[in-house]
């Protein structure tokens, strides 16, 4: 099979680079399965330090365009590759794992079909025979188009079948750094200085994911006392410092007689979880207390009072904290959630940037170019 690999490298030179990387192993891939594969770098980034670190990279033809958008990359792509055997196109916003292009390959080529991988895929990443591209881009006019969603509802107009490649996965990168004890958190999130985070338990864990914004005077608390074992159900363990709404007094009055025993966990117990998902805004001096899951692209208004779950992409105010909207139809959030951005590698984030600045509508189409036409989809 005769495979041509388009990469269009029109971001910052830390996502062409993360990219490069990704697709060298995804390249050697493909020729182990017996293809014979040419690659066709097409340079449209207008930066001189992608020049100069494209130029490093071995076995691959390089055509340098200027600044131009994606679409025009892609036609004058067209022009340098054959009508004959497979295309694949992908861009420098995105990292393909090893096996992703030979097995997008392989599917174009059985099929007659293209092929999208997985809609969590933080590049639109598309294959399909060279012919059936270049007569689907070249049926109107293509400039100012984002190629892959622009393919894809062409394909669906045509009647073309555009499959989806559950195998053809990518490179997601999801880092949890620590930030205080009992502590995780993700890339990118930040708060502020007089921010607190607090728990009462060695078992017990505090979890933040990426890309949260957390102002000044915010508390997150988790007082813990409860254990559960490995199944998730809880024990009824007399333990140190527990404070006990059903009992006398909510004092632990153990804390006075430290002679006295106390139950051991049993290996393999676990505290309370509290969870800031990824992507969330909480304001200034909200608190988020208790074993509370606050769900991925919320917003938590200043001086909240957060004491049960909170649904993903909604806004919450007041004290307690309750849902005074939802960010976007539940349609789009799921499609957000479905793409994932916030695991994918920082390096890619950043070489995505322009596009967290569009419309959502527009940023779906981009990274999640399958559900646009859920009707030309199979497989």
């Amino acid at each position: 099979m005769q495979l041509c690999v388009v990469f269009v490298a029109d971001t910052r030179v830390s996502a062409v680079q993360a990219s490069v990387h990704a697709l060298v192993p995804a390249v050697d891939a493909a020729e182990s399965a017996g293809g014979d594969v040419d690659v066709l770098v097409v340079d449209s980034s207008g930066r001189q330090d992608v020049a100069d670190f494209l130029r490093t990279v071995d076995g691959a033809r390089r055509v340098r365009t200027g600044k131009v958008d994606r679409s025009r990359a892609l036609t004058r792509a067209l022009d340098e590759v054959p009508d004959a055997g497979i295309l694949w196109i992908g861009g420098s916003d995105g990292c393909p794992v090893p096996t992703a292009i030979a097995r997008m390959a392989a599917a174009a080529d059985r099929d007659g079909a293209l092929v999208l991988a997985r809609p969590e895929d933080p590049a639109p990443h598309l294959a399909g025979p060279a012919h059936l591209i270049r007569r689907l881009w070249t049926a109107s006019d293509a400039a100012g188009t984002d190629p892959v969603p622009e393919l894809v509802r062409r394909a669906g107009a045509a009647g073309v079948p555009v499959i989806g490649c559950a195998e053809a996965g990518v490179l997601k990168q999801p880092i949890r750094r620590p930030a205080a004890p009992n502590t995780s958190m993700g890339p990118g999130t930040y708060a502020g200085a007089s921010t607190s985070f607090s728990s009462y338990s060695a078992r017990d864990q505090i979890e933040i994911g990426a890309y949260c914004s957390i102002a000044d005077d915010v508390r997150v608390v988790l007082p813990g006392g409860r254990l559960y074992d490995e199944d998730g159900t809880e024990l009824g363990l007399g333990l140190r410092g527990l404070h006990r709404e059903q009992t006398a007094s909510t004092f632990p009055i153990g804390i006075l007689v430290p002679d006295e025993p106390y139950d051991e966990p049993p290996p393999g117990a676990t505290g309370e979880r509290l969870v800031i998902g990824d992507d969330v805004w909480i304001g200034h001096g909200a608190a988020v207390l208790g074993a509370v899951t606050v769900g991925t692209g919320s917003v938590v208004g200043a001086r909240a009072l957060v004491v049960s779950d909170v649904p993903p992409y909604s806004v919450v105010g007041g004290v307690p904290a309750r849902v005074i909207r939802t960010r976007f139809p539940d349609d789009v959030a799921a499609r957000l959630l479905r793409v994932g951005w916030w695991d994918w590698s920082p390096e890619v984030v950043k070489g995505a940037h322009r596009w967290f600045g569009r419309p959502v509508a527009e940023f779906l189409d981009h990274f999640d170019p399958g559900s646009i036409d859920a009707d030309a989809r199979r497989g």
